[in-house]
């Protein structure tokens, strides 16, 4: 999750520079402009060292959160908290050890799970640090010298509907020994094919002091692909799957679990909820961060150059730095920057599949624990990744997440756990009036409130009253299906530009109203005579400014935004109030839709996509 030493310590936040890299790995590039930007919501706080959230995938939609101390905690669906009982609770058992009860800082309960058949079989897995008081080292690399910790893979079972788990049904599946406390990985992931992933450390201590990491003979600095669900081998509490890239080796040293190696820290990874390939977020040393790629058509067996890369960097350049057998570089990194400015430790994160952020859809978003940064990776149609900066924070992120739903999170180490979604992307739309349809509509008498006279041929309407007093009122189309179909529209101004005055000054005839229907005031979007009658069901939206704005007037729609039609029309009915008895035609007429494009009246709308 970070440095040797350095984990969950906050480092200075400056600027980031990300990387624009081809699908074979490249230079870096200056930081690009995200095409969206994002909201960060807290939906837990007061906890105690997150460092994963996740569900159960049982259609529960309850969030799950892991503590490092030891804790996995349940959240029900739109709850405020988390239950104050625990789901799980090994912060007692025996050898568990974690930066609460004097371990170093990158140890305790680390990675869950849940089994695919959990709603049927309740199985769950979980990853945590021990401390074995000491015992030998199995692997060629370190045999002969004493291992004090493992990373732990272990079983449990809960009722599926329950929020406590059975704490006594624990059931230890794999133990990877190790010689130094830090550098444990722990993230585990079933894959599309079923079988548990688990991610191991390097082993500890700095540089990769065994050379584990080039080393098929032990299981650390590598992804492990485990059948925890069939027959076990023997001698195993689990099976190797014989798809393995090194299954059946003729060599009784190689490790037959691994899939991947040549990782120095895979604290997170994840598999694409909808296309299966697997991204690998790799702690870097001293220097570089990196991002692995592996498309879901993957047969294993790709080496990701820990520890003679870093990154795209030589690591050690008097060892050489010639690319390994089956090296896979990295699809993007970023540098550290000097002391550590840039950032310092890569947290992996997940494709956003979700429903609720559209423009987030596809991106891998990871992020810096020291540095706060969130990132977005994408690949385009020309195969060439692009990595963007999306947002600088003052969370020290240990962990992405996802729900059923596939919407992210992140887990904030000082206590939270943070739901991330699109900020509302703002666009604005002026849309004309449809001159077909525009026209203004006099009353029949004075006081009858019924429509007679219909001009709807004319490059102009009239609004006001006639020399007997009859009203004049106006309708005015709009084709408002041109906006997004989901389209939330945030504010409507309707724009009119003036002809001329007939008679008083525009002041003295009042302020002009305005009313909306949707989609018409009568049967149809043509005018009719029925349009002049006000219904209760088209209160008054909008009132005209009396001043105009170069030549223009204009009406802020102040109610009804969320009735605006995104599949067809909407009319607005202007009207002076009958104020103006005076046996004086007072009026005023405004260019029509069948003017010029430049005089016709406007909606204009300001909409976000949700």
């Amino acid at each position: 999750m970070a440095k040797s030493s350095r984990i969950f310590s906050l480092i200075a936040v400056c600027g980031l520079a990300i990387s624009t890299i081809s699908a074979r790995g490249g230079l870096m590039a200056a930081a690009t402009t995200a095409p969206f930007s994002l909201d960060f919501t807290t939906v837990a706080s007061g906890l105690n060292k997150p460092v994963f959230v996740t569900n159960a995938g049982d259609g529960s939609q309850r969030l799950f959160i892991v503590q490092q101390s030891g804790e996995i905690l349940v959240m029900d669906h739109d709850a405020s908290s988390p239950n104050s009982t625990a789901f799980l609770d090994i912060s007692s058992l025996s050898g568990f050890i974690s930066s609460d009860n004097g371990g170093d800082t990158e140890q305790g309960l680390l990675g869950l799970a849940f089994d695919p058949g959990y709603s049927s079989n309740g199985y769950f897995y979980i990853t945590y640090t021990t401390d074995t008081g000491g015992i030998p080292c199995p692997y060629v690399p370190t045999s002969g010298q004493t291992c004090n910790y493992t990373t732990t893979l272990a079983r449990y079972h809960a009722t599926p509907a329950s929020d406590v788990a059975d704490s006594a049904s624990g059931f230890v599946l794999l133990a990877v020994p190790k010689i130094y406390s830090n550098h444990n990985g722990g993230m585990i992931a079933f894959g599309p094919d079923g079988y548990l992933y688990m991610s191991v450390g390097d082993g500890g201590s700095g540089g990769d002091p065994d050379g584990n990491g080039q080393s098929l003979d032990t299981l650390s600095a590598k992804i492990l692909r485990l059948d925890v669900d069939g027959p076990p081998d023997l001698g195993k509490n689990y099976a190797v799957p014989p798809t393995n890239p090194f299954y059946g080796s003729s060599d009784p040293n190689v490790q037959q679990e691994i899939w991947a190696y040549g990782l120095r820290n895979p604290w997170r990874f994840s598999f694409d909820k909808s296309r299966g390939d697997l991204y690998i977020g790799d702690v870097g040393q001293d220097r570089q961060e990196e991002v692995d790629f592996q498309s879901h058509a993957s047969t294993g067996g790709q080496n990701y150059g820990w520890h003679i890369l870093e990154g795209n960097l030589c690591y050690r350049p008097s060892t050489g730095c010639a690319a390994p057998p089956n090296y896979v570089a990295p699809v993007t990194t970023y540098n550290h920057g000097t002391n550590d400015s840039y950032g310092c430790a890569l947290t992996g994160g997940y494709v956003y599949r979700g429903t609720q952020s559209v423009l987030m859809q596809g991106y891998y978003f990871y992020g810096d624990y020291c540095s706060g940064k969130v990132l977005g990776l994408i690949k385009n149609a020309r195969n060439t990744w692009t990595s963007y900066l999306v947002a600088s924070t003052s969370y020290q992120i240990s962990s992405f997440g996802q729900d059923e739903g596939g919407e992210l999170y992140l887990t904030d180490l000082n206590g939270q756990v943070i739901k991330i979604s699109q900020h509302p992307a703002y666009a604005t739309k002026t849309i004309p009036s449809q001159g077909g349809f525009d026209g203004f509509i006099i009353e029949t008498s004075a006081g009858s409130g019924v429509g007679g006279v219909l001009n709807s041929t004319g490059k102009w309407f009239s609004v006001g009253d006639t020399t007997d007093n009859r009203q004049v009122r106006a309708i005015l189309s709009f084709n408002t299906a041109v906006l997004p179909p989901l389209a939330v529209v945030d504010s409507a101004t309707l724009r009119i530009r003036l002809n001329r005055i007939s008679s008083d000054p525009f002041s003295i005839l009042g302020d002009l109203a305005v009313d909306m229907a949707v989609p018409n005031f009568g049967p149809s979007p043509a005018l009719e005579a029925g349009d002049f009658q006000a219904a209760a069901d088209y209160p008054d939206v909008a009132t005209f400014n009396s001043v105009p704005s170069g030549g223009w007037y204009s009406a802020p729609v102040s109610s009804n935004l969320s009735a605006i039609n995104l599949t067809g029309t909407t009319q607005f009915r202007l009207t002076f109030p009958p104020s103006n008895d005076d046996g004086i035609s007072n009026s005023a007429s405004f260019y029509s839709g069948r003017y010029g494009v430049s005089f016709r009246p406007q909606l204009v709308i300001q909409y976000h996509s949700p």
